[in-house]
């Protein structure tokens, strides 16, 4: 089938990096980038450095915007995907609007992911995942001198870093759902309670967090467990999970993330998907694997772009390199991230 128009949703690194593979190797295709946020791809695992002041936000962007209608690379920022038809092959935007596709790459990456005990707290937490996030981030520490951190991904480590240079005073309270996906038994909490001090952070010993009550705009109470203090905001870091529930009724097989074969191939002919969305199988291990990373997400995006016009390239990680999480498997590589 020719691929005359390739609609690649998502803008992060995996989009990215699949639109300029299909320019270089297919120059007479249409490529469409469609992304949710009004910002060109920037790096977000530079979020806590903009936070504290290190890097301006000119310095999270990857590429000029010129450089995109300069490749032939059409970027339509600020449209969301609502839902996608695949017998019709087309693309549904919020305002109605349809793409039709020949060819189509998700790489609509990750959320922030919220366990369901910590969903009755979620409006006085905030996230941190995109630029936009750490803009209410940016306005809320001009006025506040406490934050307490509760889960404890790595962007969390960073950002707590981060804090700790400004002169804030952070509390990190890491409990079962804490340093997802990896475990954290009593042995390993120790190790990261010694290294978090050693940084200025304070690890809270307790392991329940029972309430969260705003008292103020700068200003919310915390009872966990073993006590009661006042802070000025609140960060939750679980970890993200994919960003595909507006796929939900389109028919894609969906478990962890939406499931692609060795090729990034989803069960529909033309249709892949790349970066933290998917949900890669491994002949080698006869089982599916989740890749997470920035790094990552653009090797899953460049091998989905020459999949797709024709190419035989296996998304494949050593088998050495990945764990057991909640029945799925992942690489680690994605831990040296930040």
């Amino acid at each position: 089938m020719a691929k005359d128009h390739v609609v690649i949703i998502g803008n992060g690194p995996a989009a990215n990096e699949a639109a300029i593979a299909l320019r270089e190797r297919a120059p007479e295709l249409r490529v469409t980038i469609v992304g949710r946020e009004h910002v060109r791809q920037y790096k977000p695992h530079f979020l806590p450095a903009l936070i504290a002041g290190k890097i301006t936000e000119h310095d999270l962007f990857v590429r000029p915007i010129e450089s995109y209608s300069q490749a032939g690379i059409k970027l339509r920022l600020g449209q969301e995907v609502v839902d996608v038809d695949f017998d019709t092959r087309r693309v549904i935007l919020a305002h109605k609007e349809v793409l039709r596709f020949d060819g189509l790459i998700i790489a609509t990456g990750g959320k922030p992911r919220i366990p369901e005990p910590f969903l009755v707290f979620q409006d006085v937490m905030m996230t941190l995942k995109t630029l936009a996030d750490a803009r209410v981030w940016i306005e809320k520490l001009a006025r506040v001198d406490s934050v307490l951190i509760v889960g404890g991904d790595l962007t969390s480590v960073a950002f707590a870093k981060a804090l700790v240079s400004m002169g804030k005073t952070v509390k990190l309270m890491v409990d079962e759902h804490g340093f997802w996906p990896l475990h954290l038994g009593d042995e390993t909490r120790q190790e990261v309670a010694q290294r978090l001090a050693s940084s200025g952070m304070e690890l809270v010993a307790c392991r329940k967090l029972k309430g969260l009550a705003r008292v103020s705009a700068d200003e919310i109470r915390v009872e966990t467990d073993c006590g009661r203090y006042t802070v000025g905001a609140v960060g939750a870091f679980f970890g993200l999970v994919p960003d595909v529930k507006f796929l939900a009724r389109s028919g894609l097989y969906i478990e962890r993330g939406i499931i692609v074969d060795e090729s990034l191939m989803t069960h529909y002919d033309g249709v892949y998907a790349a970066g933290d969305c998917a949900q890669v199988y491994h002949p080698a291990l006869r089982d599916y694997w989740v890749s997470i990373g920035y790094r990552n997400a653009e090797n899953l995006g460049r091998i989905a772009a020459l999949n797709l016009i024709g190419g035989k390239v296996c998304a494949e990680t050593p088998p050495e390199s990945i764990f057991h999480v909640e029945g799925v498997k992942v690489p680690t590589s994605w831990w040296a991230e930040i």
